[in-house]
């Protein structure tokens, strides 16, 4: 066995843990990997991601930062079928009208997420200092008697697993936030922020022999009055995926003539017309609950050394907006600078600076959540509402503004690039 400073525990064997344990091998001898769900190298859904069913969205910067940790991933996902396109030519409908057409430097992949995390998991396993321990669950947390620095984890047959360091990276349905209460640390501060949106998926079969000039299509919604949308984007193995969305207590249904209706019910005819036409492969399954989470354990003084938490663990933010992936890679990247630099003393550091990285996601995407609840908003998520809306009714006559939109949205760029000037070319918001 492997001493215990020489080993990181990493908690969770989901997208967000996978990362972190790439970054990881590069810096401990051993790095174990500890998943409640039985793993196999085929891409599969599995009950530890029951958001694995609906669309999934790597931001340019995401994709990145994955492709400087796993040099040809996205060659290797576009062999496996994951077509890629320009996002500017996206077609996107909000309430004000369609987005304009733009070429940028934002590459637009598609695919499911099993094949997705099939992928990093036989890369990170290929790596010899990582191994998996799959069908394990861990019940808490463990620190030393004063409670000054983390000592491995307990699982739920009670053994103890020794490490120097573990990170926790366990999703947004984890039940290891009151593991970490268990093991000694204070309650976090707890932000919450639900637009009580939902998603209602089904796959459908892809005519690749007449592809329509467009690999995802979208509707958005938008608070306060906009509650049903929806999204269709090209996977792997020639399928569809649709999408519809409802938001404010809007559902659509799991059956298939009220899954048909409701996407009759959209303006966009993209959505429509798949759901019409194509056949489906699968049943319908819906996923609720999407609304913001922020755990602020950046906010716990002292925090114990050699404990980290990232991904959905520690922040799940509203899927809608695509971050959530972006983030998780950031944090794993920012965990790889800070251990470089402060050694036993990183976890504090991360735990501070990665609330950095959720500020812009965060509030992009809370305050047009409030936007649902106007009493219940803080004047500067009304200012920040008020001014997103007014800047997504100018879209479809800026494309300028679009592609700075899409610049910050993919946070490749500063949110001030907005407030530049730009000229408006005039273009009806016609559809495409």
């Amino acid at each position: 066995m492997t001493p215990e400073n020489e080993r990181a525990l990493v908690v969770g064997g989901g997208y967000a843990g996978l990362v972190a344990a790439r970054v990881l091998a590069d810096r401990f001898d051993e790095v174990v990997v500890l998943e409640q769900d039985d793993l196999t190298a085929a891409p599969e859904h599995r009950r530890g991601t029951p958001q694995s069913r609906h669309p999934h969205a790597l931001l340019a910067r995401g994709a990145e930062l994955l492709e400087d940790l796993f040099p040809g991933l996205r060659a290797e996902l576009r062999d496996a079928g994951a077509p890629v396109s320009d996002f500017g030519q996206f077609p996107m409908l909000y309430p004000a009208g369609w987005s304009p057409r733009v070429h940028t430097d934002l590459a637009l992949q598609t695919f499911s997420r099993p094949l997705l995390e099939a992928a990093l998991r036989r890369r990170v396993l290929a790596r010899p200092r990582v191994r998996l321990l799959d069908r394990t669950r861990v019940a808490r947390v463990v620190l030393d008697a004063a409670r000054d620095h983390v000592i491995g984890v307990r699982t739920d047959d009670d053994a103890l697993h020794p490490a120097r360091l573990v990170v926790v990276a366990t999703g947004r349905t984890s039940r290891l936030p009151a593991g970490l209460l268990a093991g000694g640390l204070p309650a976090p501060d707890l932000l919450r922020v639900d637009g009580n949106l939902s998603y209602t998926s089904r796959v459908y079969r892809r005519d690749t022999a007449s592809p329509p000039p467009w690999q995802a299509s979208l509707q958005a919604t938008l608070a306060p009055t906009a509650r049903r949308g929806g999204t269709v984007v090209a996977l792997e193995d020639e399928r569809w995926l649709v999408c519809l969305f409802g938001a404010d207590g809007q559902s659509a249904p799991t059956d298939p003539a009220g899954f048909s209706a409701y996407a009759a019910s959209l303006a966009n005819p993209h959505i429509k017309d798949v759901v019409r036409h194509a056949e489906p492969l699968g049943a319908i399954y819906r996923y609720g609950g999407l609304g913001g989470q922020w755990r602020r354990y950046d906010r716990i003084r002292p925090w114990p050394r050699g404990l980290a938490v990232l991904g959905d663990a520690l922040c799940v933010l509203n899927p809608l907006y695509g971050h959530g992936m972006t983030v998780a890679a950031q944090q794993a990247v920012l965990l790889a600078r800070m251990l470089d630099a402060h050694g036993p003393a990183a976890c504090g550091h991360f735990q501070r600076r990665s609330a950095r990285t959720l500020l812009l996601p965060w509030y992009l995407s809370t305050s047009l959540d409030l936007g649902w609840r106007p009493e219940r908003a803080p004047v500067a998520a009304l200012l920040a509402r008020r001014y997103l809306a007014r800047l997504l009714r100018r879209v479809p006559d800026d494309p300028e503004l679009y592609r700075r939109f899409l610049a910050v949205q993919h946070m490749t760029a500063s949110p001030l690039t907005l407030l530049a000037p730009s000229p408006r070319t005039r273009r009806g918001g016609a559809r495409p």
